[in-house]
């Protein structure tokens, strides 16, 4: 293989092979990737047979604590604090608490708005379990049933009025999650 050009050769299998122009080839002291990719010094790593120490190239950053989240963009607030009510509507109490749990600190709004769909999803949640508890069957049923299109239409509503920038309300607002 002597006979071929550098970039000619087939590599042997799981060898890497980087595009041409991109550096990676022998470089002139022979060592591969030398060259490296455009703002890249040196290479892959210490050259064959040596250990880089602590601190030097190709180390991995220190572990801890990420630093503070990005704020959301104006359209990702706005889609998030709409679909906490949407989602809230249809799947009950865990969308707008996961919401919540993610987004909290990275938008204002998002906090207020998903906090209130969770609050009126677990109001809707105790109300199901109470008439599961207490109620006889046919009625049971109803009291489910008007509960969940109750829930659904208000949050279906409250997903329309953020799109739009509106206030959202709900018809029974209680403060369980502050």
């Amino acid at each position: 293989m002597s006979d071929q050009h550098s970039s000619d050769q087939v590599p042997d299998y799981g060898q890497y092979v980087p595009p041409a122009g991109q550096g990676g080839a022998p470089g002139p002291q022979g060592q591969p990737g030398q060259n490296g990719y455009p703002g890249q010094a040196g290479g892959y790593g210490p050259p064959a047979g040596q250990y880089s120490q602590p601190g030097q190239q190709g180390q991995y950053p220190p572990q801890g604590r990420p630093g503070p989240a990005q704020p959301l963009s104006p359209a990702d607030t706005k889609t998030w604090a709409s679909l906490s009510h949407l989602l809230g509507g249809i799947l009950g109490f865990l969308a707008p608490l996961v919401i919540w749990l993610v987004f909290r600190e990275r938008s204002y709004v998002v906090d207020g708005e998903a906090k209130k769909a969770l609050n009126f999803q677990i109001l809707v949640a105790i109300v199901l379990v109470g008439a599961n508890l207490v109620l006889p069957g046919f009625i049971e049923g109803l009291v489910v049933f008007g509960v969940w299109v109750t829930s659904l239409v208000f949050g279906v509503l409250n997903f329309q009025a953020v799109g739009k920038g509106q206030m959202t309300r709900y018809p029974v607002e209680v403060r369980i999650v502050k």
